[in-house]
């Protein structure tokens, strides 16, 4: 048997102040993601292989992470000079960063997933299962590109910014009620979405040499990706065996439609879809920076963390807060959808009270 992990998740990130509160953003999705597996008894199974791309202070020295973190966090970071360099007119080259924490990912699946989604415990319980049953009547686990939608985390509590006990707590009271981001909504391919995550064996990563790396810009990454594994693998749409267990603190504000995310607050070049004559493999053997000697790998060190005010202050007001962020979405929704939207509350409404009539009525003549 080997020593690998069953799972590896991968995920990029900087040290910035990106569309507010990034850091929390990240350090939540490793906790709970954390948490969770200890949760699912899925630990011994998990490593998480985060690729810092060219931040000043790496990372690894400014989050704040739970103590399981020393043994399962691993850093891969870009320094800033060579970050530059690879990314040329870029803002953030995910291809590439991704690629980078793939190439040097240990496990026998690997993951990748968005660094402000948490991964909820049922997916590692799941997948687990899947995997000892490999392969199902339905599919290789091993020989398949799976891609499961993401739900989503109002921004009206996100940005809150509440202590790890209470956004864990919120997310387990409201998930069933969280909003499904699928393309499918809009008349595209389920792998279209925005992505909760898409995993496939580490011989495919090897073999399709990952992400194209020309698409350094927005977009497209995981689309072109599964046309080009639609070559030689099936693919999945996981969401079907696993669930939607995966939970994206969100940072637009509730106003914004996801068409216009990018837009005014996140001008960035987009990647244009193309459809036809893709190669299964598309990268040098060089992918994922694989023979730069500037790319280090850091372990995550316990760093202690003395903010007892804000911890009181979160907690004293973790209801008022929860509720008012609740409150102001309802405003937001009604603002963006008007008329439409109190109609289909209404609508719901009186036939949830017409479904309660009925079985009344069923009780009182049978």
């Amino acid at each position: 048997m080997s020593d690998r992990p069953l799972l590896s998740l991968i995920l990029c990130s900087r040290n910035d102040s990106y569309m507010g509160n990034s850091r929390w953003r990240l350090e939540t999705s490793i906790n709970l993601a954390l948490k969770n597996a200890i949760k699912a008894k899925f630990l011994d199974n998990l490593e998480v292989i985060v690729c810092d791309w060219g931040s000043k202070i790496p990372l690894s020295k400014a989050l704040h992470l739970i103590p399981e973190a020393v043994e399962k966090v691993k850093f891969v970071y870009i320094p800033p000079e060579l970050a530059k360099v690879k990314q040329r007119d870029s803002k953030f080259p995910e291809v590439i960063a991704l690629n980078a924490a793939a190439r040097r990912a240990n496990g026998e699946y690997i993951g990748r997933i968005d660094n402000d989604t948490v991964v909820g415990n049922d997916f590692f319980k799941k997948f687990e299962k899947l995997n000892k049953n490999n392969p199902s009547s339905n599919f290789d686990l091993s020989n398949a590109f799976l891609f499961v939608e993401r739900k989503s985390v109002p921004f009206r509590i996100s940005r809150l910014s509440l202590n790890l006990n209470q956004i864990n707590s919120f997310i387990e009271c409201f998930k069933n009620h969280f909003q499904v981001e699928s393309a499918t909504n809009w008349g595209k391919e389920f792998w279209w979405s925005p992505v909760g995550i898409m995993l496939f064996h580490r011989d495919i990563w090897n073999n399709t040499k990952g992400y194209d790396e020309k698409l350094i810009y927005w977009g497209w990454m995981e689309g072109d990706l599964a046309l080009r594994l639609e070559k030689k693998h099936d693919i999945v749409e996981f969401s079907k065996y696993v669930g939607h267990h995966f939970y994206h603190l969100e940072h637009y504000p509730s106003l914004t439609a996801y068409k216009d995310r990018n837009g005014p607050a996140t001008p960035r070049k987009k990647n244009e879809p193309v459809f036809e004559n893709l190669s299964y493999s598309v990268n040098d053997e060089d992918w994922g920076l694989w023979s730069s000697n500037e790319v280090l790998i850091q372990n995550y060190k316990l760093i202690k963390k003395n903010d007892w005010l804000f911890f009181l202050i979160n907690k004293i007001f973790f209801i008022p807060m929860v509720l008012n962020g609740l409150f102001l979405r309802k405003i937001d929704q009604i603002r963006m959808h008007g008329v439409s939207y109190i109609k289909e509350k209404w609508n719901r409404m009186r036939i949830f009270i017409g479904d309660k009539k009925n079985c009344i009525l069923k009780i009182i003549v049978s």
